[in-house]
């Protein structure tokens, strides 16, 4: 059983513990011997790690191979960095992946029987029918509790995607009672649906990674074959309705450029991919602020999604 989490690791910590592969690159040093650069990670974070002299060990492990790892923690530019001596890889039956993979904090069943008591309470009608037959799929709903909301940009763990669209359930209600001209159930639909497609866009069997198909279809177009597929289940379901749900799962993005194959043309539209895209962001913010609580100075690390430093802040 693991015992040693990434959490408790500070420069001078002795490690002898087990952490899940996440990347693996063979480099060369200044001094012309080569090195692996590593990320291991278990479910409370990840850490970065060098094997100097790499080519003096029997390497027999692979990204996504849960090893055992025999080493101590440095402080390397603020952050900490793990020296290994030993790793090897863990035979599979010894190893509980929950140990490894990033959790949300929260319940994953209590956010799903909010989510769905929030859309039970909708007005009868289409949305209401589309949003049911949709949540209430047991098959869907167990890789919807299940499933991240991306690789590492936001929401990047176990949860992480009914984590955020609960969150943008929420938002989406207090935004119509500030905006009471917005189409509120449509605003709901589009943010209970608009990331559908994660559910098979992403695989979380080991690390995160996506699958096939996801690489060559994408989510916004999986949860549009999902959603239409729920809609021809619902007798004389409105055309016209189908169509603005369609393009709220198709413009949520914003624009061309970051994938979106519409830009919002409506304002329910533009609502789902504003809030959309402040909770991804500020969710990407405060993972990187518990990353680097621990980090001297004012400024986080570069942040890769956000693509800046952050400042930290201040206590009053």
């Amino acid at each position: 059983m693991k015992e040693t989490f990434v959490a408790a690791l500070t420069p001078g910590t002795s490690v002898h513990s087990t952490f899940l592969v996440q990347a693996k690159e063979r480099k060369i040093a200044r001094s012309g011997s080569a090195y692996l650069d590593l990320d291991l990670q278990d479910s409370t974070g990840t850490i970065r790690a060098k094997l100097w002299d790499c080519d003096r060990f029997t390497l027999d492990f692979e990204v996504d191979d849960v090893v055992q790892v025999v080493g101590e923690v440095e402080d390397y530019q603020g952050s900490p960095q793990m020296r290994v001596r030993k790793i090897s890889r863990c035979a599979p039956e010894e190893i509980d992946l929950l140990d490894y993979l990033p959790r949300t904090r929260r319940d994953p069943e209590q956010m799903y029987a909010a989510l769905m008591d929030r859309l039970r309470n909708m007005p009868e009608g289409p949305v209401r029918a589309l949003l049911l037959a949709t949540f209430e799929d047991p098959e869907l709903a167990r890789k919807f509790k299940l499933a991240p909301a991306a690789m590492s940009y936001h929401h990047a763990c176990l949860g992480g995607l009914l984590e955020h669209v609960l969150s943008l359930v929420e938002l989406g209600d207090l935004t119509c009672d500030h905006y009471p001209s917005l189409r509120r159930e449509l605003v709901v639909a589009g943010l209970a649906l608009h990331d559908l497609g994660k559910i098979d866009e992403l695989t979380c069997a080991r690390g995160f990674r996506y699958t096939t198909r996801g690489q060559l279809v994408g989510h916004i177009a999986i949860a549009l074959e999902i959603v239409r597929a729920k809609m021809r289940d619902i007798p004389d379901f409105p055309a016209a309705l189908q169509d603005q749900i369609e393009h709220i799962l198709l413009s949520h993005h914003g624009k061309l450029e970051f994938g979106s194959p519409k830009e919002p043309m409506f304002a329910e539209a533009l609502v789902v991919h504003y809030l959309d895209d402040m909770d991804s962001k500020l969710e990407a913010m405060r993972a990187q602020y518990a990353a680097d609580k621990d980090r001297a100075g004012e400024w986080t690390a570069r942040n890769p999604a956000l693509k800046r430093e952050l400042l930290k802040p201040t206590a009053d």
